[in-house]
């Protein structure tokens, strides 16, 4: 097991205890707040992965066929456009030639492009207030400027040769300049067209968790084995209880460690709002929007930035990615926190003149 893993399941049980003992340490409530993600990710994930799976590894020919046409990994698709947990993983592992692609596609690029496309920028943008769009966009900007840092090393990680890295990292190079182009040519037009394909993938797993469902009351109808159905519920059950920990951790630092808050604060010259952002993101960036129009400036911008490769990278992504590729946890950390790292030292640079609106909390 792997020692992230470890420490986010020893707060967990922290959590437990503290639920025992009626909250008296001041984290049952971060518990509970994580054990209370379990129905809304088996809502968005079980259906998705379920589907995904059967489909593909039941047309092995149509697989084939994309391999021969395509001048680059098929599985780079889905891995551009969806997040592991939401099927990016599923269909890349069946689109995939190898297992190392597999691994580039599914988790590293999935993690990264699919995440911000198929959730963060959709999450995000439907909570923020319409002038907040801008430079929360600015942000995002700088962040996918520097994801092939992100990439590479991941990939580098994976074991992925420079020549298959190179072959299969043009794709994701040409999306990201695709959209730096369209979010800064035509914001609104690419803000629509991203907000409808988060909405599009939201009902798609709502109605693909129905179809599994039927299937599961009504045998007769299913369209999924039941292995299937006890492999994603495992999974479930392993992101919730990973992000059980990832919330009292996060809990505990907010409440117990407010000089090392101040002391990032000034060191990044923002607020502390800013720097709590970026601290809570590493668990989730829906814990950050909150927050966002607390924050100064320079802190809105990195935390937009950020959000786009280091967001998730203890949380459930963490979680999903120990319960199907533990080996690859310590690639996974790497690529998140490369690319998160790179975005903030790049809009920083460009943000450098942008001072602190304050840092009372």
């Amino acid at each position: 097991m792997n020692i992230f893993i470890v420490i986010l399941l020893l707060f967990a049980l922290l959590g437990a205890v503290d639920k025992i003992i009626g909250g008296k340490l001041g984290v049952a409530e971060e518990f509970d707040r994580g054990l209370a993600s379990m129905g809304p990710l088996c809502l968005s994930i079980s259906g998705v992965y379920c589907i995904a799976v059967t489909a593909l590894s039941s047309h092995p020919e149509t697989i084939a066929g994309l391999s021969a046409v395509l001048p680059f990994d098929p599985s780079l698709i889905a891995g551009a456009l969806l997040a592991p947990d939401m099927g990016g993983y599923a269909i890349a592992t069946q689109l995939a030639a190898s297992q190392p692609l597999a691994l580039f596609s599914g988790l590293m690029v999935s993690s990264t492009l699919g995440c911000l496309i198929s959730f963060v920028l959709p999450i995000s943008l439907g909570g923020l207030p319409s002038y907040e769009v801008p430079g929360f966009m600015q942000g995002v900007l700088w962040g996918i400027i520097v994801l092939p840092v992100a990439l590479v090393a991941g990939g580098l990680l994976l074991g992925l040769p420079l020549p298959v890295l190179a072959s299969n990292s043009w794709p994701v190079l040409l999306i990201c300049a695709a959209l730096c182009l369209a979010l800064r040519l035509v914001p609104r037009g690419c803000i629509r067209v991203l907000s409808g394909l988060g909405q599009l993938v939201r009902i798609a797993g709502i109605l693909l968790f129905c179809l599994v469902t039927l299937g599961v009351f009504v045998p007769a109808w299913s369209v999924a084995e039941g292995a299937l159905f006890q492999e994603v519920l495992v999974i479930v059950f392993k992101i919730a209880v990973t992000l059980c920990g990832s919330t009292v951790a996060c809990g505990l630092l907010l409440s117990h460690c407010g000089g090392a808050i101040d002391a990032v604060a000034e060191k990044l010259g923002v607020n502390r709002y800013a720097a709590v952002g970026l601290f809570v993101s590493l668990a989730t960036s829906v814990s950050m929007i909150p927050l966002y129009s607390r924050m100064d400036t320079r802190g809105k911008i990195l935390n937009a930035a950020f959000a786009v490769s280091g967001a998730f990278v203890f949380g459930g992504q963490l979680a999903f990615v120990s319960s199907v590729e533990s080996g690859s946890v310590g690639a996974y950390i790497v690529c998140k926190l490369a690319g998160g790292i790179a975005a903030l030292l790049l809009a920083g640079a460009f943000t450098k003149n942008a001072k602190p609106a304050g840092n009372g909390i």
